[in-house]
């Protein structure tokens, strides 16, 4: 009975319906992941301050009356009064650098956020591939469940033909634990990695499609092609390149600000009921002891750093091609000697199994054969999930975050 319920779990648990592939999944990340949708909000913020920087300084208008008269408020040849209106005039082109330097600031948060999403979508490749191992193991455990109980069944007749020892007919019976273990945990896993990543592009979906991943093969050209390739299209180089033509605009600005502004204003006042004025002035304040010394200098150390940050950026992306590249190269080896011998120990878990069945072999032989053949799988698995998750990582390292295009 036991056999014939977890069959039928074992059925149920594959019974899907919308299959998500990598591609659809990644696109759904990308327009649909909280993190991302916050971190694009910091776009319009930018482009809020670039209105901030094309605005000019409001005008200050003032006004004043003065009673001589006290006691007599309604005596009004004893009065003053003065009206003045103050407009702030920048100088030394203030305003249109500013307006450069906040236009080059949402330039940098632009590319900065499309720098982001290397490190987003890696999440979401992490989730992903974490999620096609739980179903590969899965549908191995499910398979091996069957594969053994097949044999438990022929163990049994031979048991009661007394041609198998009793306990050795137990081992077997207990071994069966072992292998109902791994199935559900690895369903366990499965289910939980599911909603993870269900969290993380914020849409459902049954399943996944393992050939989404596993069709994809690129040739990459040498380690120099790579690097020149990643240097040219990366965002964070981009970036961090933009970073520092805005440092430069952010010194030219602080040097700005050490010139004066000026404020011209128009004043009328009225003594009593006979007595108006109109009059003109302005005021400079004296660049004697405030001259933004301090601004400036702190300004251009800023641009010295976006500079060796600009430089470092540049070289920790030649590194990462070069970190990548070995190691796919190295995956790819591995993978390649694990699918070479996989028919190999295949075709040994099927000929013990034939041999057990006549009797051929013993029952320590079959399951040394089974634990051998279940480890060999795993590391198959793992070596194809490590394989094609470089192959990614470094197609996201050139600057391309595309699947397939």
């Amino acid at each position: 009975m036991k056999k014939y319920v977890l069959g039928f779990l074992i059925y149920s648990s594959f019974t899907f319906g919308q299959t998500l592939t990598f591609e659809e999944g990644l696109n759904t990340f990308i327009n649909n992941n909280y993190d991302i949708l916050v971190q694009k909000n910091e776009i319009e913020k930018a482009k809020a301050d670039i209105i901030t920087a094309k605005l000019r300084p409001n005008p200050v208008f003032t006004a004043n009356f003065t009673y001589y008269n006290i006691r007599n408020f309604s005596d009004r040849s004893n009065t003053q009064n003065s009206f003045r209106i103050d407009q702030e005039i920048e100088t030394a082109n203030k305003r249109s650098i500013r307006i450069k330097l906040a236009e080059k600031l949402l330039q940098y948060t632009q590319l900065n956020f499309k720098s982001s999403l290397k490190d987003y979508i890696n999440t979401y490749l992490n989730a992903y591939t974490q999620l096609l191992y739980d179903k590969l193991q899965l549908e191995n455990s499910k398979k091996n469940l069957e594969d053994f109980q097949k044999v438990l069944e022929i163990a049994k007749i031979q048991y009661e033909k007394g041609f198998l020892p009793a306990l050795d007919y137990e081992k077997l019976k207990l071994s069966l634990i072992d292998y109902q273990k791994d199935y559900y945990s690895n369903l366990e896993s499965y289910n939980k990695d599911k909603e993870y990543l269900k969290f993380l592009i914020k849409s459902d979906f049954d399943d996944i499609n393992p050939e989404s991943l596993f069709s994809y093969n690129q040739q990459f050209e040498d380690i120099d092609s790579l690097i020149e390739k990643a240097i040219e299209k990366r965002y964070d180089v981009k970036s961090s390149k933009v970073n520092v033509e805005a440092s430069q605009l952010q010194v030219d600005l602080n040097k700005a600000m050490a010139i004066p502004n000026v404020t011209v204003g128009l004043e009328f006042d009225g003594y009593a009921e006979k007595y108006q004025f109109l009059g003109v002035g302005f005021s400079v304040p004296i660049p004697i002891f405030d001259r933004n010394q301090g601004e400036i200098l702190k300004s251009k150390i800023n641009l010295i750093q976006s500079k060796i940050l600009y430089e470092k950026t540049i070289e920790q992306a030649k590194t990462e091609i070069r970190q990548l590249y070995y190691s796919l190269k190295s995956k790819e080896s591995i993978m390649n000697e694990y699918k070479s011998k996989y028919e190999d120990v295949k075709k040994l878990k099927e000929n013990t199994e034939k041999a057990f069945a006549l009797r051929g072999i013993n029952v320590l032989t079959l399951l040394d054969t089974y634990k051998l053949f279940r480890e060999f799988q795993k590391s198959y698995t793992q070596a194809k999930i490590d394989y094609y998750t470089v192959l990614y990582q470094l197609k996201l390292a050139t600057g391309d975050y595309w699947w397939k295009r």
